[in-house]
């Protein structure tokens, strides 16, 4: 894993996003996040329990930093605390750190909530050749465990086995999906995930009556039942109507946040209809952290999120005065964190090289990232200011300042930050450790003789298979 101050150039301009601290944005972003339903309420609660949850999960990331489920846990964490940006990047950062492997099984226990006796229950599926055999597995799974991924995964194949016609292709297997999703509906009305997938089964056929008649049902009883609004909102996308799709689409997000189809086609409207990324970014987030490899128009979330982002960049570069800048340090928003500190690296001044310390230790990699950057950039025109705290810096209780602090010096100083480097081959913390080989003896010193004997023997006597695997992932390629 190299490092060098131009790939974090690079990094760190192709992350920054700005316009969060326009009022637009932020109006945005706030009613978004509102709790109109319980299911919102619930994703970004604000609570002193969500408060509590965060603050553990901060302490286990910096804790088990080697271990993928602690930043997927942090992840989670921020979302449920309505911090979705910071979230974001937590989770970026991880994908490029672990081995795809590893992270999608931490994303999958700590985000979606997989694993436990749902998961048991499900692998009965796998023994199944007959599809109608798998029907009464599928609709127990949604029965007993419904909030679980488990559960949604089922009611999507059941959807997908409904989809067919049953007096034709579809034949056995196909009536006994639709029966179960008409069970399922029955039994829990007020429940918009089995009406959203016997709506969608029905829409795939083309039994448009069928599908509305459902829907119409529901919003009779409960003009706010969010499965209904589901099925009306792909209607009026068949028939072309966007304005209704639009609102209908909103209305059953609203409703359920698991409802992934609605948030794509939100985006999409917003993205393609409207012209309008600002009211797509929400939506796209949303899938993000529902699947961080999920594709819209067959481009991935991922690099659409960061493209609007990035497209915000100038605006609060132009309109920050260095007098405000200190307070952007504090901002809950990674994006804005990390431009202030690489606005105080394009002004060159030495009155933020204490706040810019402080952002050594954020949850968020651009952040910590852009922070050493900054102080390099005030160490290169004048180095005794920063010098002044190596000592505090190495010398830290906490291990990412320790981490990025070991980067700064070994790019200001030279060799005379290498007996520092290989100390930090003793360091406590297993991270630090790690780092101390992958981003300062690989990348500074690979071809000095003192340095590779040095990692030589730490990695002989190193126990922590964490800080083993990490080296052997990060090393660099012939």
């Amino acid at each position: 894993m190299r490092e060098s101050r131009r790939a974090d150039v690079v990094i760190i301009v192709s992350l920054v996003m700005i316009a969060a601290a326009l009022a637009g944005y932020a109006s945005l972003v706030l009613r978004w996040f509102s709790p109109p339903s319980s299911a919102r309420a619930t994703m970004t609660q604000t609570s002193g329990a969500a408060q509590a949850e965060l603050e553990a999960a901060r302490r286990g990331f910096r804790d088990d930093f080697l271990d993928p489920f602690a930043h997927l846990r942090l992840a989670e964490a921020l979302w449920r605390a309505g911090r979705p940006i910071d979230s974001f990047y937590v989770t970026y950062a991880a994908r490029g750190l672990f081995s795809d492997s590893d992270f999608r099984r931490a994303h999958a226990e700590a985000v979606l909530g997989a694993g436990g006796p749902a998961a048991q229950e499900a692998q009965k599926l796998a023994a199944i050749k007959d599809p109608s055999l798998a029907v009464p597995i599928l609709e127990g799974l949604d029965i007993d465990y419904p909030d679980s991924p488990e559960a949604r995964d089922a009611l999507a194949r059941l959807s997908r086995m409904a989809c067919a016609d049953p007096d034709g292709e579809g034949g056995p297997p196909a009536e006994a999906a639709q029966s179960a999703l008409e069970e399922l509906h029955k039994k829990r009305p007020k429940d918009p995930a089995p009406l959203a997938a016997l709506g969608d089964a029905l829409l795939e056929r083309g039994d448009i009556a069928a599908a509305s008649a459902f829907a119409r049902d529901a919003l009779a009883a409960d003009a706010r039942n969010a499965g209904a609004a589901h099925v009306m909102g792909a209607i009026a996308l068949r028939d072309g109507d966007f304005d209704s799709a639009r609102r209908w689409l909103d209305a059953a997000w609203s409703g359920n946040s698991h409802d992934l189809f609605s948030a794509e086609k939100l985006a999409q409207i917003y993205e393609n209809r409207l012209a309008d990324p600002s009211g797509a970014l929400p939506f796209e987030l949303a899938l993000y952290r529902a699947d961080p490899y999920a594709d819209i128009d067959d481009n991935p979330v991922e690099t659409r999120i960061r493209q609007i982002l990035d497209a915000r960049r100038k605006r609060l570069i132009d309109g920050t005065a260095p007098a405000d800048l200190a307070e952007k340090f504090r901002l809950d928003d990674a994006s804005l964190r990390a431009e202030a500190a690489i606005r105080s690296a394009d002004l060159g001044q030495t009155r933020w090289i204490d706040d810019l310390g402080e952002l050594l230790d954020d949850d968020c990699q651009i952040v910590r990232r852009a922070a050493d950057y900054a102080l390099f950039r005030v160490g290169k025109s004048q180095p005794e200011a920063v010098r002044a705290r190596r000592e505090l810096w190495l010398g830290s209780a906490e291990p990412l300042v320790r981490i990025r602090a070991l980067n700064l010096f070994a790019d200001l100083d030279g060799m005379n930050a290498l007996p520092r480097a290989i100390k930090a081959l003793e360091d406590p913390n297993p991270a630090v450790r790690a780092y101390a080989i992958a981003m300062v003896l690989d990348h500074y010193y690979a071809q000095v003789p003192e340095a590779r004997e040095a990692r030589a023997r730490a990695l002989a006597s190193e126990k922590d298979p964490a800080v083993l695997k990490f080296v052997r992932l990060h090393e660099p390629r012939p």
